[in-house]
């Protein structure tokens, strides 16, 4: 099967003065979808989102990092106020850190976040994750149907090789049945995507460029609608190891 390729940004793909920004004309035609990192918690934005957000005429989704010890209301509302989404976008909580909590309080998190945001937009979010981590943090029966984008990687080469990507589909968490999304590649080159960092990460729909139309419900509508601008004052600068 030939899964449709997309990439997932962020700040960490323009250069840290700004000066080399991502060839959009670059990214639109090579992809078939892109996730953008929206912000982390209830405080930090992205100060490259909407530059790139507003760049993007292929389907769009818009990520967000969730500290779990925090307040699951305060994050989400901080995240739609950010991306204040239209109909063709889609939403993704990130869920990578466990910030010392256990299973039951990531858990609990985990689903107030996405009843928030199913409340708010009529659909839950995607949750972005890996195997490993879901399985130790999260107890997946407590959780509602929802679309999973897994990362699963061959060994990381070292600097400067690039890395291939891992042949989908991904390892899935006990519990899960199906993916959506696999990020297959940490390490992929970046100049051939258009991106100022050396490296991006790769990914592969689960499915076929119809398949992605449909399910961004784009079908008569030809590019994302552009949003208007609004300044969001941020509390705290992204942590490197954060993507």
């Amino acid at each position: 099967m030939n899964y449709p390729l997309g990439i997932d940004i962020s700040a960490y793909q323009f250069s840290s003065d700004g000066k080399r920004k991502p060839n959009f004309d670059i990214i639109n035609a090579k992809c078939e979808f892109v996730a953008v990192r929206a912000g982390i918690s209830w405080g930090y934005q992205d100060k490259w989102f909407r530059y790139s957000w507003d760049s993007l005429t292929v389907p769009r989704m818009a990520y967000h990092v969730i500290y779990p010890g925090e307040s699951a209301a305060s994050q989400m509302q901080h995240f739609l106020n950010i991306v204040r989404p239209t109909a063709t976008d889609r939403l993704v909580l990130d869920m990578e850190l466990d910030h010392g909590q256990g299973k039951a309080k990531i858990t609990d998190t985990l689903i107030k976040c996405l009843e928030y945001v199913r409340e708010h937009t009529g659909r839950y979010p995607i949750v972005y994750s890996r195997a490993g981590w879901i399985n130790q943090f999260v107890d997946v029966s407590q959780l509602p149907e929802v679309d999973w984008w897994l990362a699963h990687y061959l060994k990381a080469l070292p600097y400067p090789q690039f890395t291939p990507e891992k042949t989908p589909p991904p390892l899935l968490p006990r519990g899960v049945t199906k993916w959506l999304i696999h990020q297959t590649c940490e390490k992929g080159n970046g100049a051939e995507y258009g991106v100022a960092s050396y490296y991006v990460d790769l990914d592969r729909w689960n499915g076929t460029s119809d398949d992605i139309v449909a399910y961004f419900g784009l079908i008569g509508h030809p590019e994302p609608e552009p949003a208007i601008e609004e300044k969001v004052n941020k509390l705290w600068d992204a942590h490197p190891e954060l993507h």
